[in-house]
């Protein structure tokens, strides 16, 4: 999918808080993880949606 990890960064307040920067195509990752049929592929993989907040960057 072409999709690279920019950034991994934990937070120091909340070890249970992450911030996770991914680069890629525009909006390959965003329709992944907003489409209900894929939730239980990207859950598989170890992402917690519970708190995540998902936002798009472009430049």
């Amino acid at each position: 999918m072409g999709v690279k990890t920019f950034y991994i960064g934990k937070s120091l307040d909340d070890p249970q808080r992450a911030t996770v920067i991914f680069q890629g195509r525009e909006n390959v990752l965003y329709a992944i993880f907003m489409n209900p049929e894929t939730k239980s592929i990207v859950e598989a993989s170890g992402h917690i949606y519970a708190g995540t907040k998902i936002n798009r960057w472009c430049s």
